[in-house]
């Protein structure tokens, strides 16, 4: 049966954590984005430190002989991998103490806006304790990793995690599967819009999820929060084998559409619009027709319905607009997750590049 122990790290100052700092994983697969905590909170922590505050607990998970051997850590981060980075980018001078920064032993002793070289400088033994500081650092020991990522779940349940990073802590193969796509060239490469806060996972997570649907069901669910969450947890429902053909289908239908957009691409900036654009793919090459679906025709469907609001919008009667378009652009404004949404926009941005079917299944 699997289990967790938990013990205190020896030997977790400060000093001694930075210069292990490489056998230290700080991005396992569970983990959210580092880097998303502004100044101020950087500096609080700082200023909490040096003035012996208790921080909250960090956990690392304590990998095997094995896992050493793979991965050249001997920890993996599971909760605390902010306040570490925040600690070593001060050791590294990247940000300083903040300009009302008061040093509570000794009031006198002006701190403020030095950085950590300047501590050194100018009061050497404030560096030694600030060094010396122990990081109450609590150490996981199991062979079983999904009981990390629950781990990981449960610490981080009343912080502020987003969908996306709550989805990605679950373990099993669909999460699995979910972080391959997301790692697609076509992401790192062709879209506009950034991968903070995992969004590249989000848009993975509603492909997938559609292809399973397509394919298996033969039919449309809305790409919503609440139906990402069921399909990545219930994976005893869901034959593994039957995934790892989804992730296929959808990788293909990426390096078809990363063929054609450009790197970085202006078209490629809405997250609205990716299931749309991938059941446009998927189908145009389902039908033979992919030829039909070039990057120009995408600017010129942009172009039509920019100017079909304008001829909306001064319209006295007797300017000749499209209804049509009109509905177009305010789906793609409000509930572009849901299925009815997807299956109208489909049908007029199909018809707009002349596909011989009009129909997603």
């Amino acid at each position: 049966m699997s289990y967790i122990e938990t013990t205190s790290l020896k030997n977790s100052t400060i000093m001694m954590l930075h210069t292990d700092r490489n056998e230290i994983m700080l991005d396992p697969p569970y983990q959210r984005f580092g880097e998303i905590w502004n100044l101020e909170k950087k500096r609080l922590l700082i200023d909490s430190i040096l003035n012996d505050y208790d921080i909250p607990k960090i956990y690392f998970h304590l990998f095997d002989r094995k896992k050493i051997a793979e991965t050249g850590f001997t920890h993996a981060v599971i909760d605390g991998r902010q306040r570490l980075e925040t600690i070593w980018s001060f050791l590294e001078g990247k940000f300083t103490l903040s300009p009302d920064f008061e040093f509570q032993r000794d009031s006198s002793i002006r701190l403020e806006n030095l950085s950590y070289a300047d501590i050194a400088k100018e009061y050497p033994r404030i560096k030694v304790q600030f060094d010396s500081f122990v990081l109450p650092v609590v150490v996981v020991s199991t062979e079983d990793e999904e009981l990390i990522e629950d781990m990981f779940s449960r610490l981080n349940e009343a912080a502020p995690l987003n969908a996306a990073e709550k989805r990605n802590a679950y373990g099993g193969y669909v999460v699995k599967a979910i972080r391959q796509i997301s790692n697609h060239a076509f992401f790192i490469d062709n879209v506009r819009f950034s991968n903070k806060r995992y969004q590249y996972m989000e848009v993975s997570a509603r492909l997938l999820f559609t292809e399973y649907n397509v394919l298996i069901e033969n039919k449309l669910y809305d790409t919503k929060k609440i139906y990402l969450d069921n399909f990545a947890k219930n994976i005893k429902k869901i034959d593994s084998n039957i995934i790892s053909l989804c992730e296929n289908n959808v990788s293909k239908t990426l390096e078809l559409m990363a063929s054609e957009f450009i790197d970085n691409d202006p078209l490629l900036l809405a997250q609205g619009n990716m299931v749309l654009y991938y059941l446009l793919f998927r189908k145009a090459n389902e039908i033979g027709e992919l030829n039909k679906l070039i990057r120009k025709g995408f600017f010129d469907f942009r172009q039509l319905l920019k100017n079909n609001r304008d001829a909306a919008e001064v319209s006295d009667g007797d300017s000749e607009y499209s209804y049509e378009l009109l509905e177009y652009d305010r789906l793609s404004q409000q509930g572009t997750n849901d299925s009815s949404n997807i299956k109208e926009r489909f049908s007029i941005i199909s018809n707009f590049f002349k596909l011989s079917s009009n129909e997603i299944f």
